[in-house]
């Protein structure tokens, strides 16, 4: 029987692209702005394989009304609820 299970990663605030070493078929579950440790994390659906292949996979952070290149793939937002910021999360293809 094939098992899958969800990993937790962070995502940089910034400019630049964050890029993740993820297994074949992943599949994004949750993106969120966890108050505490003051970051974006993505809930990442992987599954468990004895031989996986990876493969990397970029994603970048855009503020309302910054221009986004046609390019990237739209996840999720994340909101900041102590502060007025919302954080939308794309995926560089």
């Amino acid at each position: 029987m094939e098992m899958k299970t969800i990993h937790k990663h962070a995502i940089q605030i910034s400019h630049m692209a964050t890029a993740l070493e993820l297994s074949e078929g992943s599949v994004i579950r949750r993106v969120e702005y966890v108050t505490h440790e003051k970051g974006i994390f993505l809930w990442i659906e992987v599954p468990i394989r004895v031989t996986q292949n990876k493969q990397i996979r970029k994603f970048k952070i855009f503020s309302t009304g910054d221009g986004i290149p046609n390019t990237h793939h739209y996840v999720g937002t994340a909101v900041d609820t102590l502060t007025p910021e919302a954080y939308h999360v794309y995926e560089v293809l």
